[in-house]
């Protein structure tokens, strides 16, 4: 791959994490279009892109993850959640998830066609459309509860699908859950971090089986750019749906699924 195109998956990967438009899905297809289609092949650039989004979430929730090791209550307002509870529910969120695990290789098998991402764009756009618009919470961390979390844990296992977004399916459960938009926001993009975590050490052994096919110069690239853009998306995805104004991803996703049904 050259610097262009690596910079370009970059982008690409820390935009589409943190908007909720699915950057699996749109990766799928930009290989296809770039004919990068063994990219997916690369798992140390796969890595090296998430870890990269994973620092973006680290910076910009650092005073979060402050409060959090030094046993401050996290959120605001009232309803605050206490450190050990938000560490029990976040690891419980994950390991609901985790679910996900005995379909692996179906999912890969999804990631690596056209065809497996544009019926799930199209889903994520009609979910984008209408579950926002069910309920409009107010509620705090605090008030979060334990099955809340297998919830939004459940919700990011089906983020999983190539097409369906990670950030939109959790964000969306959290404010089904009555949580407040940017509590429903602060409480994903804390999720992410042992996420990806936790993907990127899955993925280790078929790393080191695959080797390097990439070169260093490519890796810093890519990862540079992911940082970049994920350091801009995540506050405008929280503005986004504090204003409840998700209706444009909405429509962005059913018009590049169906858009999709026409490539061949």
């Amino acid at each position: 791959m050259s610097i262009t195109e690596v910079i370009i998956l970059g982008l690409v990967q820390g935009l589409a994490e943190f908007l909720p438009v699915s950057s699996s899905g749109h990766l799928v297809f930009l290989q296809v279009i770039m004919g990068l289609e063994n990219v997916d092949e690369n798992i140390i650039f796969d890595i090296v892109l998430h870890l990269a989004t994973l620092i973006a979430v680290v910076f910009v929730y650092r005073m979060n993850l402050r409060e959090l090791f030094t046993g401050k209550a996290v959120g605001e307002g009232e309803d605050k959640i206490p450190p050990l509870r938000l560490v029990g529910f976040l690891a419980l969120s994950v390991l609901a998830t985790g679910v996900i695990l005995p379909f692996k290789d179906i999912l890969e098998s999804l990631f690596s066609t056209v065809s497996g991402v544009r019926v799930f764009f199209i889903i994520n756009g009609i979910l984008l459309g209408i579950l926002p618009s069910l309920r409009k919470g107010k509620l705090g961390l605090g008030r979060l509860t334990w099955l809340g979390a297998v919830i939004i844990g459940l919700a990011q296992a089906v983020g999983a699908l190539p097409g369906i977004s990670r950030s939109g399916s959790t964000i969306m459960a959290g404010l089904l859950l009555g949580l407040s938009p940017k509590e429903a926001c602060r409480y994903s993009f804390l999720l992410a971090i042992p996420t990806i975590l936790a993907a990127a050490v899955i993925e280790i052994p078929d790393a080191i089986q695959s080797g390097m096919q990439i070169g260093f110069v490519q890796l810093l690239a890519g990862s540079v750019a992911a940082l970049i853009a994920g350091l801009l998306a995540i506050p405008l995805l929280v503005g986004i749906v504090e204003k409840g104004k998700l209706w444009g991803f909405a429509i962005y996703c059913v018009i590049l699924g169906i858009a999709l049904f026409f490539f061949p």
